[in-house]
Parts: C-alpha cells; structure tokens; sequence
C-alpha cells in the first residue's frame, strides 16, 4: 500500500506537538544501519529540528530536516 504525501508544514505541525514528550528515535543511516536513541526534541527551527539524546553518552545533539521524516530517514514514536 503507498503512503499518503504529507507536505512538510504537516510535519512540522506534528512535531511541535511532539516537543517536549520522551521519545524514541529511529535513524536509517542506509545499508541496513538503524541506529537507535531515546530522547526528545530540543528546538524547531524554519528548516530543521534539533533532538537531545538521552540514551547515548557519545552523542548529545542532533539535527534533522523536516523532509528526513517524510522520506522516512528518521521515525519519531512517542513513548
């Protein structure tokens, strides 16, 4: 079944909702690499948002397009 197109102020719509809220992270970094966090999301800005990982002592801050979430890089699933 195809996925329904979702314009980009939808996306944002959403994750302004999502600020705040403990959530976990699923990041496709291509050829079957999936690396996965726990965290929430820090700030929005115009193009990208930014997420405080709570999981990993390596890595404190990362950045995001809202367009990874629509092509499906990154998938946000609240807790």
């Amino acid at each position: 079944m195809r996925k329904r197109a979702v314009s980009v102020e939808e996306v944002k719509k959403n994750i302004e909702g999502l600020k705040g809220k403990s959530l976990k992270i699923s990041v496709n970094k291509g050829r079957k690499r999936v690396l996965k966090y726990d965290g929430e999301i820090a700030q929005l800005y115009p193009a990208v948002f930014t997420l405080r990982i709570t999981s990993d002592k390596n890595v404190d801050l990362l950045s995001f397009s809202y367009s990874d979430v629509i092509c499906g890089d990154i998938k946000l699933t609240r807790v």
